[in-house]
């Protein structure tokens, strides 16, 4: 059987589109997990962003308790999805704090928790959101 130079290139061009496909699918998935894991991240931040925004607001209203607080806190975040949440709120007994006085809300997830990665890549960190009101 007599090839012909325009087969010849053929057939090394295959083993070329090969090779680089060998190398550059990786990196591409590499790079497409990655882009999916930060929006993941984005969403989370987001997300404690502002359940920390409307659980202040509960707390700087009139009969605003702590209670009520980590209550919308947690509904928002179960909402989408997001569990094992912490909220703290400073100061710690709302019924005695004075109108003009700033209350702070944090609340804080653990990452690995959320994330579609092992729990050895984040290990214990945490993302947080805080918000600040004055109290009425």
């Amino acid at each position: 059987m007599i090839t012909t130079r325009h087969q010849r290139i053929n057939l090394r061009r295959d083993g070329t589109a090969t090779v680089e496909l060998s190398i550059c699918l990786p990196v591409f998935i590499l790079i497409l997990l990655g882009s999916i894991e930060a929006s993941n991240l984005i969403y989370l931040r987001e997300s404690l962003c502002l359940a920390s925004y409307e659980a202040a607001r509960q707390t700087i209203a009139d009969g605003g308790t702590k209670q009520k607080a980590e209550r919308i806190a947690t509904e928002i975040l179960k909402s989408r999805g997001i569990t094992d949440l912490n909220v703290t709120i400073t100061p710690n007994d709302l019924s005695k704090v004075a109108a003009g006085t700033p209350v702070t809300v944090t609340v804080s997830v653990p990452v690995h928790t959320q994330s579609m990665l092992p729990k050895q890549i984040y290990g214990q960190r945490s993302i947080s959101a805080q918000s600040t009101f004055v109290k009425e």
